[in-house]
């Protein structure tokens, strides 16, 4: 699919459950902290169901505004890092660089993008950018209390 019609949604919805995946195998390997990254786990699971439900919403218009905004490669890219933080996790991490890897995504998120373009987005779109965002910063806030606690 040429970069221009690629499905930004779609794309986002598997950036949100990469980032899921990753979470959860923390959770697995660090017993002492997998309350935490279950919860933000089960919350970018939510993430993916708001972006899914903006499929029905979008028009060629909004999908437009979508590409020119948050590039696809960019999500490529960022899902591609994502899962291979999920290939260093199956092969053992420390707790700090866990953490660090958690906070850094959130700090670094395609949601925080968000912020920069809720001002123009699609009336339709605001509400869910608004919540990505509000809920990135917390995880972001969560992993570097996490961190600071070590």
């Amino acid at each position: 699919m040429p970069e221009q019609e690629a499905d930004v949604l779609e794309l986002l919805a598997r950036h949100e459950l990469a980032i899921k995946d990753l979470y959860q195998a923390y959770a697995r390997l660090f017993a002492g902290r997998a309350q935490l990254w279950s919860d933000i786990a089960a919350e970018e699971q939510r993430h993916a169901d708001w972006l899914g439900s903006l499929q029905s919403v979008a028009t060629p218009a909004t999908r437009v505004w979508l590409t020119r905004n948050l590039k696809p490669e960019a999500i490529r890219q960022s899902i591609a890092y994502i899962e291979g933080r999920k290939a260093g996790a199956r092969e053992g991490v420390d707790l700090r660089t866990a953490l660090s890897v958690s906070r850094d995504l959130e700090n670094a998120l395609i949601e925080r993008q968000f912020a920069r373009v809720s001002n123009t987005a699609p009336a339709e779109f605001v509400p869910v950018l608004r919540n990505l965002v509000a809920e990135s910063e917390r995880h972001r806030r969560l992993f570097a209390e996490a961190l600071a606690a070590l």
